[in-house]
């Protein structure tokens, strides 16, 4: 199975989906529940770094492994289907995610991390979808910032 990586703030759930649903992000408008998991825990850190700043520790989280069965239907994100993907705030990204969420092709799309690009990629969960129920969540464990990350070191 392939095991990604989810981070989440301590006072709510790795597993959860409502932030997305909130604000919306890349591959979703708001008012639809995803959960963002990345390929690599460096990754999913590299993920929350690009979102919290770099200017102090973004605060307690926590991460979980989530398995992923490997004969679970994924769907592969081909960049050239939404050219514009990697801007900022990007439409074509959103629309595509929405599509992809509305028809429930399948219960995870592969997306490039744009972070992480051209190797790292993300997993996107639908948890409302009929598949997600075989997705497994791990232990959590609780991340260590690394303070070298958010400024000069004194």
């Amino acid at each position: 199975m392939p095991i990604v990586y989810r981070l989440a703030k301590r006072r709510y759930p790795v597993y959860d989906g409502s932030g997305a649903a909130l604000e919306g992000a890349r591959w979703n408008s708001p008012g639809r529940v995803l959960i963002y998991a990345s390929e690599h825990y460096a990754t999913a850190i590299l993920e929350k770094l690009v979102h919290a700043g770099r200017t102090q520790l973004p605060g307690a989280h926590h991460a979980a492994p989530i398995d992923i069965p490997d004969d679970l239907a994924t769907e592969l994100f081909v960049p050239d289907a939404a050219p514009g993907w990697d801007a900022e705030d990007s439409a074509s990204a959103r629309a595509y995610g929405d599509a992809w969420h509305a028809r429930a092709r399948t219960a995870v799309l592969i997306v490039p991390s744009l972070p992480g690009q051209p190797v790292e990629r993300n997993f996107i969960i639908n948890p409302a979808h009929a598949d997600a129920g075989r997705i497994v969540v791990g232990q959590t464990f609780d991340v260590v910032w690394d303070g070298r990350l958010f400024g000069p070191h004194f």
